[in-house]
């Protein structure tokens, strides 16, 4: 199995209300196991921010399942790497809601709504996706 890690970024057309946050995590989950992809999911009034880790052809179908996904635009590859480890080993799909508080506070990723991952450099991200983990925990059901 050829490891990868996909990371994109996309602006949500509305917000997600805690229902349909939940539903998501729930089918994000359920999916990925199977799948063996793992992963992080950070979301704002604004945009989201999202890692997935797996086999390289269960990833690249699941991204392009996204980038259809009627609920954003613009969605984005920021960084697509084979890496020698997951990030999330045992995160069927983790989550942060919180992510312009969260995010690193370098102003030269933030704009006027906060913090913006289409500002942070390919080879930066990364490091910003391990720090929102260092930040938050894993929650498993938006409260």
């Amino acid at each position: 199995m050829k490891l990868v890690r996909l990371i994109y970024a996309s602006r949500l057309l509305n917000p997600l209300s805690k229902p349909q946050v939940q539903q998501l995590l729930s089918t994000s989950r359920a999916r990925n196991g199977p799948e063996q992809i793992t992963g992080y999911l950070c979301l704002s009034s604004g945009y989201a921010l999202q890692c997935l880790e797996g086999p390289r052809d269960a990833v690249n179908r699941l991204y392009n399942r996204i980038a259809h996904d009627p609920r954003h635009e613009d969605v984005t590859v920021l960084r697509y790497v084979e890496p020698w480890r997951r990030l999330f080993p045992d995160w069927n799909m983790g989550y942060a809601g919180t992510l312009s508080q969260a995010a690193p506070s370098s102003a030269r990723w933030r704009d006027a709504t906060g913090f913006n991952p289409y500002l942070v450099e390919s080879d930066l991200i990364e490091n910003v996706i391990e720090s929102l983990c260092e930040q938050l925990e894993r929650v498993a059901l938006v409260d």
